[in-house]
């Protein structure tokens, strides 16, 4: 009824359960860099740089006025630039009511900031 060596079995089940979570672990390492690419291959030049701007210059959260008035160009420009980082999941729209008062950076945006900011320049 029993085996003569569970430690055998027990030893191989364990080598089994490294391989294999290895496996998922690399596997969604290279889902995360897909997501990424992704989400990157959507934004022309100037959305890029804009993101790269809001993570070198550490602005978290902010207005698009605020921003404007950084870089010199029209609110409305700057609310374009807003809107596509916001489809692609790397700006999140803080909502007053029922109008965007402001943006913050997705925790995607934080998390993967130097690998952005790497596949950017």
């Amino acid at each position: 009824e029993n085996p003569p060596h569970p430690e055998i079995w027990i030893n191989y089940f364990l080598r089994m359960m490294v391989l294999y979570s290895k496996k998922v672990y690399e596997l969604s390492k290279e889902s995360e860099n897909d997501e990424l690419d992704g989400s990157l291959s959507y934004l022309n030049a100037k959305e890029k740089e804009f993101l790269a701007f809001l993570l070198k210059k550490r602005l978290y959260e902010f207005t698009p006025i605020e921003v404007s008035k950084m870089l010199g160009v029209t609110n409305k420009t700057i609310i374009n630039r807003c809107a596509k980082l916001v489809n692609n999941g790397l700006l999140i729209p803080i909502i007053v009511k029922t109008r965007i008062r402001s943006y913050r950076l997705s925790d995607f945006s934080k998390t993967k900031e130097k690998k952005i900011l790497k596949k950017i320049s």
